[in-house]
C-alpha cells in the first residue's frame, strides 16, 4: 500500500482520513493565500472552524476578508523567540524567518519586521479545543522552532501535517521523540499521528494507512547509513523520495 503521494492527492486523502466528518477544528500555521495551496480551505468549506496564523499583514487581511476562521497576524516560533521582533524574508509562499531559504536558488530581496509568538500562546488565547483535529505547519525551514512552542501532549492533534524538505532529520526526530509517528508523505509534507493510535501494520490501518517503516525499511536504513546524504552533510529529499517510491 502506498505511503508517498503527490501533493495533489492531499485534499482527497485528508477527507478520507477524517471520514468526511463535519464540525472539526483546524489550525494552519503559515496560512498564506486564502485558497491557493491552503491546507484548511476544504475543511472550512465542509463546515469546520479553526485558526489561521500568518505573519504577513497583507495576506492576513486577505484571509480575514475571505475566510470564516479566526486570523492571527504573527510568526510562530520557539519560547526563546516569543515576544521578539524578527525579520521575515519575503518571497511569496516561500517567505521565511531564515535568511538561507530551504528552496534552492531562491534569494529574498525584501524584508519586513514581524512579531513572534508561540503556538501554545495563540491556542490558549483563541480558546482552541482539545484535542485539535488537524494542524498544518508550513514555515519554510522554521518548523522545529514552531514545534518547540507547541505542547503536543496538551493539544494532542489527531493529524499533524508538517512541511519537511528533509535537508536533515531534525523535524522527524523531534516529532518521534514527542510521541508522534510518520505514516505518509504527500509532496513535501509529512503526515504524523499519535503513536498510541497509529496502526502497528498496514493491514490494521484500513485504506488510509500503510506503516512506512515496515513497507519501506530500506529507505530508513538508507537514512541511517547516510546513503541519502549530500556532499554538504545534509540529506537529499530527492534521493529519499526515490527510495521511498
Amino acid at each position: 500500500m502506498r505511503t508517498v503521494f503527490p501533493y495533489q492527492a492531499e485534499d482527497p486523502l485528508k477527507a478520507e482520513f477524517f471520514n468526511l466528518s463535519r464540525g472539526g477544528f483546524f489550525v494552519e500555521v503559515g496560512a498564506n493565500d486564502p485558497r491557493h495551496g491552503s491546507q484548511s480551505w476544504s475543511f472550512e468549506q465542509a463546515g469546520w472552524n479553526g485558526i489561521l496564523i500568518e505573519p504577513q499583514p497583507d495576506l492576513a487581511e486577505r484571509l480575514r476578508a475571505t475566510r470564516r476562521a479566526r486570523v492571527v497576524t504573527a510568526a510562530c516560533s520557539s519560547p526563546d523567540n516569543a515576544g521578539e521582533i524578527k525579520t521575515l524574508f519575503l518571497l511569496g509562499p516561500h517567505s521565511s524567518l531564515k535568511r538561507d531559504l530551504v528552496v534552492t536558488g531562491v534569494v529574498p530581496h525584501i524584508t519586513i519586521d514581524v512579531s513572534t509568538r508561540t503556538l501554545d500562546d495563540i491556542l490558549v488565547e483563541t480558546g482552541a479545543p482539545i484535542p485539535i483535529d488537524f494542524v498544518s505547519i508550513d514555515v519554510e525551514g522554521h518548523e522545529v522552532e514552531v514545534l518547540r512552542g507547541f505542547d503536543l501532549t496538551r493539544w494532542r492533534p489527531r493529524l499533524l501535517l508538517v512541511e519537511d524538505h528533509v535537508t536533515d532529520l531534525a523535524t522527524h526526530r523531534f516529532l518521534t521523540r514527542t510521541g508522534y509517528r510518520l505514516i505518509r508523505r504527500t509532496g513535501l509534507n509529512g503526515w504524523y499521528v499519535p503513536r498510541a493510535v497509529a496502526p502497528a501494520s498496514a493491514e490494521d490501518g484500513g485504506s488510509w494507512f500503510a506503516n512506512i517503516n515496515s513497507a519501506f525499511p530500506s529507505a530508513w536504513r538508507a537514512i541511517a547509513s547516510g546513503a541519502c546524504a549530500t556532499e554538504r552533510g545534509g540529506f537529499s529529499a530527492s534521493a529519499l523520495g526515490a527510495r521511498l517510491l
